[in-house]
């Protein structure tokens, strides 16, 4: 809008100001353009975090989105959320090819078994040991871990999906065009693949989001880390896997198997391992556990931002030592190039 001169209150007034319609239409335009090229931009990150994220396999889809991650830290270290969603990325695969084993021990279980139901001759169905073993602990956690699996996989892509093309945006643009194009994000929904779309808005603007970059911009690692950790466990995992009753009570039937050491031949510990690797040993070993307690709830959101901000400042204390911090930058490289 055109500015009032001194005894001219009316900026539309046509002696004052006799180019005021033309002005307010370049302006009008400028603002038009502007917001199109937000979408632009938006769309053009979208498509290419779909791409990364486009194997139908969720345990390969995973390690491009681990790989992702890792390159944005070693790319610009002040990324440090993405250098701590590298390694938790990295545990969810752990997962997905730990229920991806469960699955497949069940279903050679029951197909073996379906094939000699097929084949066998009246006598032989007349043994009560003549079949072969289908034990119903192997196809009950089968049915878990296909769960299971279908959770992670879809919280993993989501995840990504969301927040790879928001540190994207700021490192190509600043945070000044990243406040002021947020709003426009929900606007590409109907282009973009978007998995939890029932449970979770596509592209919601957050204050978790400009607080976390914000902090970023002024070299507050630490707390760009809490206010994304925040945004990634509250605003999307939260509604999209940990309010879903099932999964809820698998990830707590899981927790008080393995604090109490009940045999059921599935239960696994949660941890976060800062590693490339799935587990690690030894006196020194870079591992941030969840909760020695049977009754801890991995769901409960109080609780787990407890856990994964444990795990940050964990994190952010290698990095600040003289020889585990290499150790931490060589495992993030490796899995920067495990696609």
């Amino acid at each position: 809008m055109t500015e009032t001169r001194p005894g001219c209150d009316n900026a539309r007034c046509p002696i004052c100001y006799p180019n005021w319609k033309e002005k307010e239409e370049v302006a009008r335009r400028r603002a038009s353009d502007d917001r199109q090229d937000c979408i632009d931009c938006w769309l053009n990150l979208q498509k290419r975090a779909e791409a990364i994220a486009s194997s139908p396999d969720p345990i390969a889809r995973n390690r491009r989105i681990n790989a992702a991650y890792a390159q944005l830290w070693w790319d610009d270290r002040r990324f440090q959320w993405a250098g701590l969603a590298a390694f938790a990325s990295k545990q969810v695969g752990c997962g997905l090819l730990n229920a991806a084993e469960m699955i497949k021990t069940s279903n050679r279980q029951r197909d073996a078994y379906q094939r000699w139901e097929r084949d066998a001759s009246p006598l032989e169905r007349m043994s009560p040991y003549g079949s072969p073993r289908m034990p119903i602990p192997d196809q009950v956690s089968g049915e878990a871990a296909a769960k299971v699996y279908q959770m992670l996989g879809k919280g993993n892509t989501a995840l990504f999906l969301d927040i790879w093309p928001l540190h994207m945006f700021y490192k190509q643009f600043g945070l000044a065009r990243l406040k002021r194009c947020l709003p426009e994000r929900p606007l590409i929904k109907h282009s973009v693949r978007w998995p939890i779309g029932e449970s979770v808005p596509f592209g919601t603007p957050r204050k978790e989001i400009e607080d976390g970059f914000a902090a970023i911009d002024r070299g507050d690692l630490k707390r760009s880390v809490a206010s994304l950790a925040r945004h990634e466990q509250l605003n999307i995992l939260q509604p999209a896997m940990s309010n879903d009753p099932m999964f809820v009570n698998l990830l707590r039937a899981n927790q008080l198997a393995w604090a109490l050491n009940i045999p059921t031949g599935s239960a696994q510990q949660i941890q976060l391992t800062l590693a490339n690797k799935c587990t690690v040993t030894g006196a020194n070993a870079q591992i941030e556990m969840f909760s020695k307690l049977p009754l801890a709830n991995l769901a409960d959101p109080a609780q787990r931002m407890a856990f994964v901000l444990r795990a940050a400042d964990r994190f952010d204390e290698l990095l600040h030592q003289p020889l585990e911090k290499h150790d931490v930058a060589n495992s993030i490289y490796l899995i920067a190039h495990m696609k």
